[in-house]
């Protein structure tokens, strides 16, 4: 058979296909016209899409209360109880969160401060606690600070996985996320401080882990911890991927001319807000106000 040939064999099926009368050699199909004949229409067969597989569960790691206490993370009943003016600075800090989350369109929410010892882990931490015991959403707390990784540690768990082997090992994103102790809520992070941290996480490979997690759980509020912006440029560098980004300064130890160099370094990112940790006012007591 020429190309030719094939071409118009190839037409032929195509019209067949569409339903249309199909040609017919030696006046065939002149005569069946004549007749009154109509061509035969076949109805489309409508076949059933096949459902996404789900997702494997996630591996469960659960919190040290006494790690929990000693961090100042507001996990267990007691401390809810004796903390109840810090937990209120929370759920006020949540609310306002969601409230932008909802109105903004904000998926992925990063986390810093002008420098160390601000109190930017146990913020993302028991924010992320907060709007995940609201159970309206997953919340996913992924630790980004590499060179000091302390979201795991400041609830007393060591993965067995980490973040820095997604990047360097090829591991598949759900080999690092883990499910916690409070519902809703899961996390990945580092173990131990990563060699070139800023290189990994301008990688490509960021961005595979928030579209998995996208995927996975359409309309999940995705936190980042992040490096104090003024120490390295790892926060800057992750910043674009973020919708927008908290700074958390602490009453006492945050300088104001620290404070004005983190705002005018984040100026091309959307901050719309400041979180004021340590406040001296009564809503926070020792911990928190926004």
């Amino acid at each position: 058979m020429t190309i030719l040939d094939a071409l118009e064999r190839a037409k032929k099926l195509r019209k067949t296909r569409d339903g249309s009368s199909p040609a017919r050699a030696d006046g065939a199909q002149a005569a069946r016209d004549e007749a009154g004949s109509s061509a035969i229409r076949r109805e489309p067969v409508y076949v059933e899409p096949l459902a996404p597989a789900p997702y494997a569960a996630l591996e469960r790691l659960e919190f040290d209360d006494e790690a929990c206490i000693r961090h100042k993370i507001l996990f267990t009943s007691g401390q809810l109880a004796e903390t109840g003016q810090a937990a209120a600075a929370y759920r006020l800090m949540r609310s306002r969160v969601v409230h932008r989350f909802k109105g903004s369109s904000w998926s992925c929410i990063g986390i810093t401060s002008p420098g160390p010892g601000e109190g930017k882990t146990v913020t993302a931490l028991n924010l992320a606690i907060s709007i995940a015991r609201e159970k309206q959403r997953m919340v996913y707390l992924l630790d980004l600070d590499m060179r000091n990784p302390s979201v795991f540690e400041s609830v007393g768990v060591q993965p067995p996985r980490t973040m820095s082997q997604f990047f360097t090992d090829s591991l598949a994103p759900a080999s690092v996320l883990f499910a916690t102790s409070v519902e809703n809520l899961v996390m990945a992070g580092n173990r131990e401080a990563v060699a070139g941290a800023s290189e990994l996480l301008a990688s490509p490979r960021l961005e595979e882990f928030i579209e998995y997690v996208k995927r996975r759980s359409p309309g999940a509020l995705i936190l980042a911890d992040l490096p104090p912006v003024l120490s390295t440029d790892e926060a800057l560098v992750v910043a674009p991927r973020m919708d927008a980004m908290f700074l958390v300064v602490s009453e006492g130890i945050t300088r104001r001319d620290a404070l004005a160099r983190a705002v005018d370094v984040l100026a091309d990112f959307p901050v719309p807000g400041l979180i004021l940790n340590r406040s001296s006012e009564q809503l926070g007591g020792d911990y928190y106000g926004y």
